[in-house]
């Protein structure tokens, strides 16, 4: 019998394996009281026949009561570590445990889920060799147990217990029809339970469409790496997959509209599939992770993207990836539809455009990918400013931009920047921009000697342009010049080789006037990093 993926992994502990024990003893200690037919119920075993090649011994799924199945056949175990070798019962008990005219996965009467399988391989055939593992606990719960005595103070005797096992308890065991659709059974039948993710109703299903005896290689192959690549971030990464069509799919309904595309597809195709998902699901770990992507340039546009946290985009960052695959999509075509997509969030929170249009913007590209012809169509798309995508030209960007208060939003987007126009200077003298601090020119408390510099009016320029671009920069001394006079700043960000602060360093006093012209040059330098076509 085979659990099947579908099921959780062994979940019993001591409660559940005392319950058992203590009804299991009830009726030892009474044995010679008990009617002849006095039983106790443990409830049913419900099976379906495995679809598989016909090869071996008959298979079936074990659709529900595996967590009851599977600890009496550890207590099986624990009662035969407790009998002599050459005895008749500990020969009995081993042939409910295994098959013994058989080798391989065959040998075994129950076969746990995949993840499970080593460690129940290893409590069959050596307990004392076995790794640890909840099977194992249990295992020496029962042997405990079974080295205590009974209500009259005598030792347990094993071979009593296994007649106890044998003629007392009793299950129903229901065996569904070739026609019945077995998961379906289990969801009915485990509605009540701990609710199953969306990534595991999506494993369950696509493997449940396979052979039994494809099953475990596709897991392998497939699905368990991809569930090793992605962990958590599985359930979102199928969801990002599927909007790959250009439709929304809800976080709820990841199963649902998986199930409803793939119902034409038949079985035999299943396994390409599933292929296809882990394929693309490298694809994700880059999006999310771009450490793990060997080209520079394009684990540079990724990491800029993932630190602008615009996950909106990553359906299409999917589709792109896939066109890439294919050869349709060349790495520079990549990388500047990467650099099309930041301009066009940047540009777009700079000039304060709602954000609740990004996910059906970049639901609706899906189209773009032509070979030779991807970027130019995405940028063309998004040019046209149709259908909501609005793209800031240059003369909305730079308004907005003077007297945009970036350091007020996300803090994070505000050191982005920074960094950006920085590395664009494209002359470092050793600054590293990523390990520098935000100063405030201007400080955000206002010291004596700033109300009194010379332009006057310091409340004012205070209010209106403390938080913009062009009053903030990189410092390596951000705590050390806090409120300091302009004359001290200016000495030590000459010392800072950050070519940000060239422009401040060149000023006799800062002010409104000052403020604004250094937003004006940033602006220029802004809106080459960030370009967008005319």
């Amino acid at each position: 019998m085979l659990v099947p993926l579908f099921q959780r992994p062994y979940e019993w502990d001591v409660g559940s394996w005392q319950t058992l024990w203590d009804d299991i003893m009830e009726h030892y200690n009474r044995a010679e009281d008990d009617p002849p037919d006095a039983s106790h119920f443990t409830g049913a075993i419900v099976t379906a026949p495995a679809r598989s090649v016909p090869v071996g011994v008959s298979k079936y799924l074990v659709i529900d009561g595996q967590q009851r199945l599977t600890t009496l056949a550890i207590l099986l175990c624990a009662i035969r570590n407790r009998m002599p070798t050459e005895h008749r019962q500990y020969r009995q008990i081993s042939r409910l445990l295994l098959n013994e005219d058989y080798e391989g996965t065959d040998l075994y009467k129950l076969l746990p889920t995949q993840p499970d399988r080593p460690a129940w391989v290893s409590l069959l055939e050596d307990p004392r060799r076995s790794p640890a593992s909840r099977f194992l606990r249990a295992f020496r719960f029962f042997v405990e147990r079974l080295e205590g005595k009974d209500d009259d103070d005598l030792p347990i005797d094993p071979h009593r217990l296994f007649e106890t096992v044998q003629q007392r308890l009793h299950v129903v065991f229901i065996n569904l029809g070739e026609n019945d659709d077995p998961y379906l059974i289990f969801e009915s039948l485990n509605y009540k339970g701990t609710p199953l993710t969306q990534a595991d109703l999506v494993r369950n299903y696509l493997l449940l469409r396979l052979q039994t005896g494809a099953q475990e290689k596709i897991y392998q192959q497939h699905w368990l790496p991809m569930q090793e690549r992605l962990r958590d971030a599985l359930p979102e990464f199928v969801r990002q997959y599927l909007m790959q069509k250009g439709e929304e799919v809800a976080k709820g309904d990841v199963y649902s509209v998986l199930k409803k595309r793939t119902l034409a597809v038949s079985d035999a195709l299943m396994p390409a599939e599933i292929e296809r998902l882990n394929a693309a699901s490298v694809h994700y770990q880059y999006i999310i992770d771009p450490r793990t992507v060997k080209n520079a340039r394009l684990q540079r546009s990724l990491t800029r993207l993932l630190r602008w946290e615009m996950a909106t985009c990553h359906p299409l960052l999917l589709r792109l990836y896939t066109g890439h695959a294919t050869g349709d999509v060349t790495d520079a075509e990549l990388i500047d539809c990467l650099e099309i997509i930041e301009s066009f969030g940047v540009r777009r929170y700079i000039c304060g455009v709602p954000t609740n249009q990004l996910k059906r913007i970049f639901l609706s590209l899906m189209g773009v990918v032509q070979r030779g012809q991807t970027a130019a169509n995405l940028r063309a798309n998004l040019a046209k400013g149709s259908l909501g995508r609005r793209w800031p030209k240059d003369v909305e960007f730079k308004a907005a931009w003077l007297k945009f208060r970036l350091y007020s939003r996300p803090v994070d987007r505000c050191k982005f920047i920074l960094e950006s126009l920085e590395d664009a200077h494209g002359h470092r003298e050793g600054g590293d921009p990523s390990a520098a601090t935000i100063e405030h020119i201007m400080p955000q408390t206002l010291s004596p000697a700033w109300r009194e510099a010379p332009g006057a009016n310091a409340e004012a320029t205070h209010e209106q342009w403390l938080h913009t671009v062009g009053n903030l920069t990189l410092s390596a001394y951000n705590s050390e010049l806090s409120n300091s006079a302009f004359g001290r700043k200016k000495d030590m960000l000459a010392d800072s080789h950050f070519e940000l602060n060239r422009s401040v360093v060149a000023q006799a006093d800062w002010d409104a006037v000052a403020i604004e012209q250094r937003a004006g040059a940033l602006c220029t330098l802004a809106q080459n990093v960030w370009a967008r076509p005319p």
